[in-house]
């Protein structure tokens, strides 16, 4: 997969098969429409190209209402690598967001990317006040560029959506995500120092700083993992205030299980499984220390189910 940066080094001499949107989280619904666009890429014999944007278009487009985000852009192309596209190209989306739909459809869908045929969901809009969707592509590309849509996937529980993921994230219904995602919530971070209660307690814990821009989880302790280079480490993971110590800055911290060696400054990501508990306010380090004993039996117990359903 080739990653290209910016409209303006977009330059295609042939015709593509395209997709463009936010794809944030890179949830099922997205991942059947790029699966699609790459299959029809082979089909036709034509290149597949991904069109998304360096931020979330809400940043610009809705300043005072900022959206915390599933996948900052280095995680998106990850996880986009994984499909077989042939280019992604990342729009600069405050250099674009005051083209007309005509603009950004002559300029980049017809004169840059030489788009043959595109394939979005049913809700996708673009151009300056969102004046253009699939049906205005359909007719100012007639003759030129077929455009096919995506109707919103659906479990039996709700629709997917990057909205739906971030609404159980924040109130902590992180076993419901996978239904949505096709995997566990993985949020990208790096160690930093703490206060070093932990060890104190007999848990010793690596404390986590989110990249910027992420939706957080809700308070709580969590079973999950703690990814680190190809390591996927087995974790009990509490997210809140630490209010047994009177703590007022939310953090998240992870106790991995049976492992000594040093995670200071590396990066991670997250993956929460599974809300075990809401966090609380305990009379004694003894008591919290009583808890966290408790947690980790929890813990090991649903590893150790998880191992035997494979």
């Amino acid at each position: 997969m080739e990653t290209i940066i910016g409209h303006e080094n977009l330059h295609f001499d042939s015709p593509t098969v395209a997709t463009i949107g936010t794809f944030d989280g890179v949830h099922l619904g997205h991942r059947a429409i790029i699966e699609a666009t790459v299959a029809e890429a082979k089909r036709a014999g034509q290149p597949s190209l991904l069109l998304t944007f360096d931020i979330h278009p809400r940043e610009v487009l809705r300043p005072t209402q900022p959206l915390d985000v599933l996948t900052v852009i280095d995680d998106k192309l990850e996880l986009l690598a994984e499909f077989g596209l042939d280019y992604v190209c990342v729009l600069k989306f405050r250099r674009i967001a005051k083209l007309s739909a005509a603009e950004f459809y002559t300029q980049i869908l017809r004169d840059q990317a030489k788009v043959d045929h595109l394939f979005v969901g049913e809700n996708f809009r673009f151009g300056a006040g969102a004046m253009g969707d699939a049906a205005w592509l359909r007719e100012a590309g007639a003759g030129q560029m077929s455009v096919t849509t995506f109707p919103l996937q659906k479990t039996a529980d709700a629709t997917i959506s990057s909205t739906v993921v971030r609404g159980h994230l924040r109130d902590g219904s992180v076993d419901k995500i996978p239904a949505l995602l096709g995997r566990h919530i993985a949020l990208s971070g790096r160690i930093v120092h703490g206060a070093g209660r932990g060890a104190g307690l007999g848990f010793p814990t690596a404390n986590i700083e989110f990249v910027p821009g992420l939706c957080g989880p809700a308070q709580g302790v969590y079973i999950g993992y703690l990814r680190v280079g190809d390591e996927r480490l087995p974790s009990v993971i509490n997210c809140g205030h630490n209010p047994t110590f009177g703590g007022e800055t939310f953090s998240c911290e992870a106790h991995v299980l049976d492992y000594q060696r040093e995670l200071y400054g590396k990066t991670i990501k997250l993956e929460l499984a599974k809300r075990l508990r809401s966090e609380r306010k305990f009379p004694s380090p003894e008591a919290l220390s009583r808890q966290i004993t408790d947690d980790v039996t929890q813990a090991r117990a649903w590893f150790s189910a998880k191992d035997a359903s494979r």
